[in-house]
This record gives structure tokens, sequence and C-alpha cells, in this order.
């Protein structure tokens, strides 16, 4: 019978196969049966079954064993298997010919070229290869590429406040882990190439993404995603694929889901970036919301939360048989017997758009110790609805831009955020900067302020935040920050900027502001804190510098600033390393709605891919387009008198240019 869910229908929660066809709040209904993906026929005398390679780094780092098996079909008597490992290079470091009987053998590295996320080092590649051969010749042959990483989930005591840590650790560094959340980049899966691929993952590593969370409500990823993540340095989040229901459990759904998840196992393990098997999503959530949670009572003996079963026992017995080197997580969100707490475990942060809809500036109020989840919608661009929507239908309350947004309150909720922060607008043009430069400040203020509590060792309050989500299926008003045809949002370029190595932020304080800096280095900086008070005019009220030390790997505290802001005045602020910006910041007064925003005063100056921007007025969300064709390096920037900022653009030189702010007239 039915069961409770949220999203799509009821009928979903019994039917293994992709959840979001049944439709959800940012994708349509659109339902496919049969094979999609390729089917061959195999024809074998003996053959390899499988190949697996387990790396185990050693705790110093200096050495990795390699314990490579082969599984093997058919008749193998008499056959003997060969074995070797390359190094990135392809260079032969280890081999060795056994009987196809006995099929195991592990291998010792010495001073291995060690695998790191991006943005921490590189992504070396070793290859293991399998030939299966009879009286010299070639039965069979494998070949698995791995990544050489000491990985863990560290759950420790804080100091100084309540819960305990979700910190993973790499290579023996705590990884601040700002990300995205991914859903199936198409509502027919199929159509996605390597290429589809490469174009979305290059554009979360660009972002200085660390993490992608493959969410549990699409599939088990294409091998092209795994790989792609394995070069660029994309940590992988992977649900298993439940999401926001009471799914049932009994014994011939759970022989189904065990099947299931060992083939999934049994495909992905051997990927450096996969970090972590979750057991669903939100499911624990929709239990509690109904008061159907009790961790009190033993799973599978849970008629309330029968797949419980699933999630505890299931699924982590499959991983630990199957994967025992990764850690398991049995849901996302989950903090034991509350799944939303905000000290322990990972936390959805929905308080903004959804929950209280509370105003995106108390994003750093919503902490978790590892936030999976947030986001604020917006449009997609106007060439992503024109591509849509008729002429006639080119407006933000057409029935057809609105069809195109599944949100549930969705046109409500835009025009709250839109009415509470900024003037009312008109037109489409005018709709879609508007939408966009919300989720752009929105997404901005969480990651500053969740990133300002990476505070060092037992002290990493917050470790890691997966914006809400960086794609979308098909054309619509979504919370992503890439629309479905691949075109960024401002938000793309806010988030990109907040997971910089060098970051400095700025917030309102009691008398002044509050400053503070990260460093995400592993070494520690020397820098210069420049300080600017601007009118709207661009007068300048105040001006001070002073030298600041930023240690490795965590943020640290400025100070706060005793400086004048009444007046509507822009504080702006810039972190100088040797000489050269690492960082900026500005602390705008707000809501920006009440701000009489002169003309700035922009001057643009181009040549070749490069642009150069100065003000004679403090500008705000400044927003440069110039069609598909360009790759932008920065977009959608404060620019402050004084302050020249050089952007490159690939494309540009042969490009028509485009440009508007907040409060063009």
């Amino acid at each position: 019978g039915a069961r409770p869910l949220w999203n799509g229908h009821s009928s979903r929660l019994y039917v293994r196969k992709a959840q979001y066809h049944y439709g959800w709040d940012w994708g349509p209904t659109l339902l496919t049966a049969g094979p999609w993906r390729g089917i061959r026929l195999e024809a074998y005398a003996a053959r390899l079954a499988e190949l697996h390679a387990a790396p185990e780094v050693a705790p110093d780092l200096q050495s990795a064993t390699l314990t490579v098996s082969a599984s093997l079909a058919g008749a193998a008597a008499g056959a003997s298997l060969r074995l070797e490992v390359l190094d990135p290079d392809g260079d032969q470091v280890g081999s060795v010919t056994l009987p196809a009987e006995a099929a195991s053998h592990t291998f010792t590295l010495a001073a291995p070229r060690l695998w790191w996320p991006n943005g921490h080092g590189q992504q070396p590649l070793y290859t293991v290869r399998a030939v299966l051969e009879r009286d010299g010749a070639p039965l069979d042959a494998a070949e698995q590429r791995l990544g050489l990483r000491r990985l863990r989930l560290l759950r420790e005591p804080l100091a100084g406040e309540p819960g305990e840590s979700f910190v993973f650790e790499v290579n023996n560094t705590p990884i601040f882990c700002g990300g995205a959340n991914w859903i199936p980049a198409d509502s027919f899966t199929p159509r996605l190439t390597t290429g589809d691929y490469r174009r979305w993952l290059e554009l979360a590593a660009a972002a200085n993404m660390v993490m992608l969370r493959v969410w549990g409500g699409g599939i088990y990823e294409d091998d092209a995603f795994y790989d792609l993540c394995d070069e660029l340095g994309l940590l992988v989040w992977q649900d298993f694929m439940f999401a926001c229901g009471l799914y049932p459990a009994h014994a011939e759904f759970q022989a189904s889901v065990r099947a299931e998840a060992e083939a999934a196992v049994r495909r992905l393990r051997g990927h450096p970036c996969l970090a972590l098997w979750c057991g669903n999503n939100e499911d624990y959530s929709i239990a509690s919301s109904l008061k159907l949670y009790d961790p009190a009572i033993p799973p599978g003996q849970d008629a309330g939360f029968p797949a419980r079963a699933i999630y505890e026992q299931l699924l982590p017995q499959v991983c630990a048989e199957l994967d025992p080197g990764r850690p398991y997580w049995p849901g996302s969100p989950y903090g034991g017997a509350d799944p939303g707490s905000p000290l322990e475990g990972d936390r959805h942060t929905w308080d903004v758009w959804h929950g209280v809809v509370a105003p995106y500036q108390r994003y750093p109020d919503y902490a978790g110790r590892f936030v999976s989840e947030f986001g604020m919608l917006s449009f997609p661009a106007a060439a992503t609805i024109e591509n849509f929507a008729p002429p006639a239908e080119r407006h933000p309350a057409s029935r057809t831009v609105e069809h195109h947004n599944k949100a549930g309150g969705g046109v409500r909720r835009v025009a709250a955020y839109l009415s509470e922060n900024l003037r009312p607008v008109s037109g489409l043009d005018e709709h879609i900067y508007a939408t966009q430069f919300i989720q752009a400040e929105a997404l901005a203020c969480a990651y500053r302020g969740w990133r300002r509590r990476w505070g060092g060792p037992a002290h990493y309050a917050v470790a890691g935040a997966l914006v809400w989500q960086l794609n979308d299926c098909w054309p619509v008003s979504s919370w992503a920050i890439v629309d479905s045809a691949l075109r960024p949002k401002p938000a793309y370029y806010a988030i990109r900027r907040e997971l910089r190595p060098v970051v400095l932020g700025l917030a309102a304080g009691a008398k002044g502001a509050a400053a503070w800096a990260v460093n995400g280095g592993p070494a520690p900086l020397s820098a210069t804190l420049e300080l600017n008070v601007w009118g709207l005019d661009g007068a300048l009220h105040a001006s001070q510098a002073q030298s600041v030390s930023l240690p490795p790997n965590q943020a640290l505290e400025l100070g706060p600033l005793a400086l004048d802001l009444s007046g509507d005045r822009v504080l702006a602020a810039r972190l100088l390393v040797d000489g050269v910006v690492a960082a900026r910041a500005a602390l705008w007064p707000e809501p920006f709605k009440y701000l009489d925003l002169p003309d700035p005063g922009l001057e643009i100056a181009r040549q070749g891919d490069t642009l150069r921007l100065r003000a004679a007025r403090p500008a705000k969300g400044v927003w440069l387009a110039a069609g598909d064709a360009v790759a932008w390096n920065d977009n959608f920037l404060d620019v402050m008198p004084g302050d020249e900022q050089m952007l490159t653009a690939e494309g540009l030189a042969q490009s028509e240019l485009w440009a508007r702010w907040l409060g063009q007239s």
C-alpha cells in the first residue's frame, strides 16, 4: 500500500529505479522503462570475472600495500595469472605470475605518490593490470586505475562547545569539504556523454570544490563520472539510492537491495575519489517529522520505520564485507537521535528557503558540523528560458515560466526574498538578475560564515558545506548554481571565490565590524589587511592597514574593527600577500532596497581576453556577459574606487560585451 514520502508518487518506494523520474521539487515527472545501459553477449572458456585492487597507505605515508585479487569464471585449470603494477608515469613497479587458482597477491610500494583532493595536491593514478593466460596465450585481460591516499572520517570532541566534529582527513590532513550536491544531469540519462560529464565536473573543480555528493534519488552514476572525479580530485559522498520516503523492508525487497548494493560497491570501490557510503537521503528526516523514528527500538523491529534494517544492518554489512577501508554513514542528514542535529553528524540546513523561511543573512546561525545540503532558488539564464518559452510567454509570471519551477511555493518564496532585499523590478531580464543576485549573496554568506568556523585542531566546528545543487536535469528555476545548458549563474562565481585557498570575511558587529581570514594552504602566511570605508558617493571616510599572520589550514579572527559605518557606508577589505591581492571582501549596508545607489562610474577596458575594471563609486554585483563561448575566470564582482580588478575571459576578444550591476537604470 501507499507509504509516506516527500516528492513523487508512493509507488516509487517499491520500484528500484531512479526515484527522480517520478517528479521532484526541481524536476519533471518523466517515467522511463527498459534497458538504459549497454548490453553485450560474451562467450569465453575462462575469464576474469572481477579485478580488485585494495590499497592501504601507512600511517606515516611513507609506504603502501596493494592487495590485488581476481575472481575467475569458467575452466581456468592450467592457466596462470600475471599481475603488474604501473606507476603514474607508466613504469612497472611490481609484477608477479601466479597459478590462476591463487589469484591474489600483495605488493609493497615504497615512497608512494599520493592522491590528493582538488586544491591540496596532485592526483597521480597507478594502474593494475591482470592477464589470464594458458600456454602463453591470453584468455582475458583487465586493468584498474587507482589512487593511493589515506582517508579517515574523524568524529572527535570539540574544545569549548558540545558535540563532535565530522571531518574528512586525507593523507593526515584535515580537509574543509566545500562543494555541491549532484543530481542526474538529464531527465533521460542515456543522453549524457563523457564530454557532458567532463564539462560539468571541470566546472566544479574550477570552482575550487573538493567534494560532490551523489544524491540518493538519482542513479549510481556512469563510470565516466567517477573516472573524472579521480582525475580532478573531487571527493565523492555516495548515497545509496533511497530518498525522501519510508521504504519497505520485507525479505524480498531486502534481497533485491542487497544485490543492488553489492553490485554498486563492487563497481565503485576502486575509485580514490570515493570518500563515504551513505544509506539514504532524508529518510530519517521524514520518519522523525512523522514521529516514527525511535532509535531506542532495534533496527529490524521498528514497524514504523522498517527501512532502518536496510540502513543500519544490511548496507553497513555489505560495505564492511566488500569495502572495509571506507566509512559508512546511515543517512543524510543523520545525527543520531536527532537527524537534524547541529552538534554531530551532517545537517541539511533548509531553515533558509524552506522551514521558517529565515533571512539568508542568518545562514551562519544555522550551522552544522557538516552541512550537506542548503540552497537558494533562482531563475536560469535568459538564453535558457528563451529556448523553452515562446516570445509571448517570456515574462516572470507567465504560465510557461512558472511551469518551469517545481518548488513547492516557489513563486511565493522567490517573491518574499526579493521583496525583503531588493526594490521591485519589471521585465524578464531584470527578474533573472534579481533572483540570481539573491542566490549569489545568500550562498556566499553561507560559505563565508561556515568556513569561518574551520578553526583548527579541536575547533573544526564546521567541516564542510555542500550546496544544493550544482546542476539541473532540465531547464528550470531551481537551486542549481549552473543551469541545464551549462550556463553558470552569479552564485557559481561567488562560491568559487569563497572556496579559494585564501579568503577574507566581514560581518556587521555591535561597534563596527568583525573580520576574519582563512588560510587553506599547508604553510603559514604573512599578509597585510587593508581596510577602506567608502560612501556610496565615492568619498573615502577612513583607511587603515595592519600586518597579520595566518596559520595554515584554518580560519583566524582578525579582531573587531572599530570603524564608523553609519550613513550607508561600505567597508571594503583586501588581503595582500607579497604585495599581491589574495582576497577581497565588502560589507554593504542592508537591505539593499533602502540604498540610493548612484551610477558607479564603471569603466571596462578590453585588451584581447583581458578586462580591466575600475569604478569611481562602489559598484555592487557587476555581472559581465559575452555569450556562451566565453569562459570567465571571475564574475559578479564588487568593484571599489581605487581597486582596479583584472579579469580574463577566454574567447572574449571576438565577443560583444554586456554588463549590469545593482541599481543600474
